[in-house]
């Protein structure tokens, strides 16, 4: 009787100890949904740019270094529409995710 209830009692524990050690920190389940950090465009190179955002490939990241090499530091996301190849509708369409990802600080 005492054999069965040891059995017993030593299976529950070789179920219950790996499920209690595959429960991941409050520390790392933090890490992981913070957001990655922004792309500063004021400071990234056309590589950089290039690899961002869909649509903005290596002509369009060029255009946004010699845009801001012209003109001065971009004050905003809304800027780009000024960039020679980008324009209004493209920053209209993609606005939440320029934001998202950029930043001019």
């Amino acid at each position: 009787m005492k054999a069965n209830l040891f059995a017993a009692v030593l299976s529950l524990c070789v179920i219950a100890l790996p499920l209690q050690a595959a429960k991941p920190s409050p520390a790392s389940t933090e890490k992981s949904l913070q957001a990655p950090a922004k792309i500063n465009l004021n400071k990234a190179d056309a590589k950089q740019l290039s690899q961002s955002v869909k649509g903005i490939g290596p002509k369009r990241a060029q255009a946004i270094v010699k845009f801001r090499e012209e003109h001065g530091l971009f004050k905003s996301i809304d800027e780009l529409a000024q960039v020679k190849g980008i324009g209004r509708q493209f920053v209209k369409n993609n606005l939440e995710q320029l934001q998202a990802i950029f930043s001019v600080n």
